[in-house]
């Protein structure tokens, strides 16, 4: 099985920072001037596909993260466990703009059943570092905020049997919108991911891009809990290898939740949980860490 990945990652859930009346989620959306943010993620994902002729699958494996795993079913059935352990920094350089990194690992277990025969495999490798910007265009007036973001994978790892290192392959712009009705914050993320051709085990490998797009609602409980619901709609295009095309381009409809808690002024913890209800591929959840320094 070809045993190619690649990740995507867009993050932002949104509204301005410092209303503690208002979901959790609006004061993690950027980070203040000169201030220096430290994030730990922990996510999870699990999928069961079976007769499925495509190369990839993208799932969901953390708030606006996303990764594209190789799933060459073809006639079988396959069921794979991902963990996703990721480490990231922020740093408010203005205002209204800040940058960031993330480094990723991947863990993943798979259990692929052909007719009677059973197979198993295992792998545990660095994936991904990315550098990327964050910046406010307009503040909530008589029209609701505007945000933007861009990032790009400066080192992806494309195998997870082995190091296989591509630079600069995958990018991603995208753009969040909301509006808030104290203590309700409505909000819409949309985003286009890019993943360019690289080389796996001898083949030129292109997998197909992505857009998805996320309507949310954020509501505070009080100033130390928050819950959150939205729908994922995600649209990506045919893989092709060696420039032929594989499998069809897909969407796919997700349900998600969320749950906010705020353990100190400098420290915030979320928890979230999605699962598909256009499918039957799977669930994904996941736990993050925000300190202030």
């Amino acid at each position: 099985m070809l045993r190619t990945i690649s990740a995507v990652f867009v993050s932002l859930c949104i509204a301005k920072p410092c209303w503690s009346d208002l979901p959790l989620s609006i004061e993690d959306l950027l980070t203040e001037k000169n201030e220096f943010r430290v994030e730990f993620g922990l996510n999870y994902a699990n999928a069961d596909r079976k007769n499925l002729n495509t190369r990839f699958d993208s799932v969901q494996v953390g708030p606006g993260s996303f990764i594209l795993l190789p799933v060459d079913v073809r006639n079988q059935r396959q069921n794979s466990d991902v963990f996703a352990l990721t480490l990231g920094a922020r740093y408010g350089i203005t205002d209204k703009t800040e940058i960031y990194s993330r480094l990723t690992a991947l863990a993943e277990d798979i259990r692929t059943q052909d007719g009677t025969e059973t197979d198993n495999s295992s792998s545990q490798l660095w994936h991904e570092f990315v550098l990327g910007i964050n910046h406010q265009f307009s503040e909530e007036n008589d029209t609701p905020a505007l945000l933007g973001f861009a990032e790009i994978s400066a080192i992806e790892n494309t195998d997870m049997d082995k190091f296989n290192f591509v630079y600069g392959k995958s990018g991603q712009i995208g753009f969040t919108t909301y509006r808030s009705i104290d203590p309700v914050v409505l909000s819409l993320t949309a985003g286009y991911r890019y993943a360019g051709s690289r080389n796996v085990d001898g083949q030129k490998i292109d997998p197909g891009d992505l857009l998805f797009i996320n309507p949310s609602l954020g509501f505070a409980i009080n100033n130390k809990v928050t819950v959150s619901g939205g729908a994922l709609f995600r649209f990506r295009g045919k893989d092709k290898v060696t420039g032929d095309h594989s499998g069809m381009r897909t969407s796919q409809t997700d349900l998600g939740f969320g749950l906010g808690y705020a353990a100190s002024k400098d420290v915030t913890l979320h928890f979230n949980i999605l699962s598909d209800i256009s499918g039957d591929t799977g669930a994904q959840t996941g736990f993050n860490l925000i300190y202030k320094m």
